[in-house]
């Protein structure tokens, strides 16, 4: 079954992102405020342009303006509700060292966070394979690049905590995991129900997602280290990556 399994893969590729991100912080310790910016604002970049330009444009071609508007603010309420109930990558902005036994709770809550949030993300993935296998491959490659901060915000505290950094690592790793499970039960649903209406509105979920995910978590964060302009090339960098991506895949 390729068309449940390559989704599937590909997610699984794109969550375990996050145990690249805390194998970063294993080897360097820490990154720079610097690099932390550049990096949150490349995959900034990234998703945004693939939130609209792969799966809101798509969407266009499959629904109705108003289906369309229906389906994207469907999308921002769910994972607004998300946010809301379950801590996340705010947990990390900078506030100074604080106290250890914090510290190491806020990591935690954050796994938790990345853990739960990473299943609509998985979601994402099997609705663009599902319409074009392109596409399913340049969003898991965008949501790979944002899970690697991803992966770095819940490393630091963590590791400041004193945490043993193997640890670190495979709890990172496994908080990815959610996503390739997403993407699978995913990939069996669109394999029966393929209709352009599902698969249209799909899409238009996904895009409202990745923008939610971009405004409310990368930016935002980025900004608080302190370095905007490096910030603003990450995210400039990151258009012309993910077109540079689109453009060779096409």
């Amino acid at each position: 079954m390729p068309s449940i399994l390559e989704p599937f893969l590909l997610s699984l590729i794109a969550g375990a992102a996050t145990g690249l991100g805390g194998l970063l912080v294993f080897f360097l310790g820490s990154l720079s405020d610097r690099v932390v910016s550049f990096l949150m604002g490349l995959a900034s970049g990234v998703m945004l342009l693939v939130a609209f330009i792969d799966l809101f444009f798509e969407a266009m071609t499959l629904l109705s303006h108003f289906e369309i508007m229906a389906m994207f603010s469907l999308g921002a309420i769910t994972i607004m509700a998300l946010d809301l109930a379950i801590p996340h990558i705010e947990l990390t902005t900078k506030s100074g060292n604080g106290e250890s036994h914090r510290l190491l709770k806020t990591g935690m809550l954050v796994a938790l966070g990345i853990t739960i949030h990473n299943f609509p993300e998985g979601l994402v993935v099997a609705a663009g394979y599902s319409h074009i296998p392109r596409m399913g491959l340049v969003i898991a490659i965008a949501i790979m690049l944002h899970n690697i901060p991803e992966g770095i915000a819940t490393a630091v505290p963590l590791t400041v905590a004193g945490m043993n950094r193997l640890k670190i690592v495979m709890l990172t790793l496994l908080s990815g995991l959610s996503e390739p499970l997403a993407a699978f039960v995913g990939a069996v649903i669109f394999s029966f129900v393929g209709s352009k209406s599902v698969v249209g509105s799909s899409l238009a979920f996904a895009a409202s997602v990745m923008t939610y995910l971009t405004a409310d978590e990368l930016l935002p964060v980025a900004c608080e280290y302190g370095h905007k302009h490096t910030v603003s090339v990450g995210l400039l960098v990151g258009m012309m990556f993910a077109i540079l991506i689109d453009a060779l895949l096409s």
